[in-house]
């Protein structure tokens, strides 16, 4: 299981030192530079309505990124080590994406505002979306057209297509009023059928019932009658519980019943293909939209966490899994001095970092940070944010 943890913890105006101060807690856990720019930071009510709205989308992206996955996974029916090589985002690999990200600025430009970066992103993950489940819906349509087909090649025979069963030798073809009808009787009813399919109506031609093949389940049947009593011999062999096929032996149209069958084949495995190509191609745009957002999340936050003017470090950090309790518990015994705004502001100070900007937005926030650290069971006094890339976790 891999799991990547997005960190902010305050500079105090040395980099450096926090990153030491970072290193010195997590032990033997890999560490990674989290570059971000220098965005427009805006109002406050701003950044209090993207926190919310970038949580949203957090969770939104991250089922998108397994919903992408997890197509993938049924539609090539592959294993997840051969899955992850077609997963490339930026032509790299995920892990090798996460720890050397870097902000796409040609895609992403930092000199907007805030919500203009969210909105573009939004608008990138809705297009990619709306593509998706309209290609699914492709492929659904014509992979039921192909379960019918082979519903009708490879089921019993009630439901099987007759053409290869049902000969010409089996069938009255040039008669202006009798018809040979062809019938799926239950193997536990064929004594019934045998004594009785004569009497089921008038004009049944007696001794004409011959038998054309068996399943495990029913034995076909063909039998002559006039023409106009089909409708009322159907209906009672019904009530019988036997299954008259509507069946015309008719040559042609097997031919094009069988050019539309190998037509609906190549055209479901032509989608597959391009959808599977597809979903490739467009995971990159899918996961980096994704960790794009987490890392606005963490600039957000920090500015909410810890005032203007920003002074954080935003780290990657990868534990291992049976670490991270241990770590995540250090790091918060060490950063414990920010579990209140006062203590934050009081350290700011000290780093010479007290404008009265900063003042007012602590003094704002000062009431809500023992109440969140009650509230959230995982709460930190720092910015923390997990990345999980579980998705291909076990085959």
């Amino acid at each position: 299981m891999t799991i990547y943890w997005l960190l902010s913890v305050p500079a105090h105006g040395d980099g450096h030192v926090a990153w030491r101060d970072v290193k010195s807690r997590v032990g033997d856990a890999e560490v990674y530079d989290f570059t971000l720019p220098q965005f427009k930071i805006g109002t406050l009510d701003t950044l209090v309505r993207l926190s919310d709205e970038l949580a949203k989308f957090d969770t939104s992206y991250e089922n998108t990124t397994g919903k992408f996955i997890d197509t993938l996974r049924n539609l090539t029916n592959t294993t997840n080590s051969a899955l992850a090589a077609h997963l490339l985002v930026e032509d790299k690999s995920v892990d090798q994406y996460i720890r050397s990200f870097s902000w796409n600025n040609s895609k992403y430009r930092s000199d907007r505002s805030l919500p203009e970066i969210v909105g573009q992103i939004a608008d990138d993950m809705g297009v990619i979306d709306a593509s998706l489940k309209t290609k699914l819906t492709q492929y659904n349509a014509i992979k039921n057209s192909l379960a019918t087909v082979r519903r009708k090649q490879t089921g019993n025979l009630s439901v099987k297509s007759l053409d290869g069963i049902v000969t010409r030798e089996n069938c009255i073809t040039d008669s202006e009023y009798l018809i040979t009808a062809f019938v799926a009787v239950p193997k536990n009813l064929t004594k019934e059928w045998t004594n009785g399919y004569e009497r089921l109506t008038d004009m049944v031609v007696p001794r004409s019932s011959k038998r054309i093949a068996e399943d495990s389940e029913y034995v076909l049947y063909s039998v002559v009658l006039f023409k106009r009593v089909l409708d009322e011999f159907t209906a009672k062999a019904r009530d019988a519980r036997f299954i008259v096929r509507d069946f015309v032996y008719d040559e042609e149209a097997m031919a094009r019943d069988q050019l539309k069958a190998r037509e609906i084949v190549e055209q479901e495995e032509e989608l597959l293909d391009n959808i599977a190509e597809w979903i490739k191609g467009s995971f990159s745009a899918v996961f980096s939209a994704w960790v794009h957002i987490k890392a606005l999340r963490v600039f957000v936050e920090s500015i909410l966490r810890y005032g203007i003017p920003p002074d954080f470090l935003p780290i990657l950090v990868k534990p291992s899994s049976k670490q991270a309790p241990k770590i995540k518990h250090s790091l918060a015994e060490f950063y414990s001095y920010l579990e209140t705004s006062t203590r934050a502001s009081d350290r700011a100070k000290l780093a010479g970092k007290s404008s009265s900007a900063y003042r007012r937005q602590t003094d704002d926030s000062a009431f809500d940070m023992h109440e969140f650290s009650n509230v959230l069971s995982d709460y930190t006094p720092f910015v923390f944010f997990e990345l999980p890339w579980t998705f291909l976790d076990s085959d």
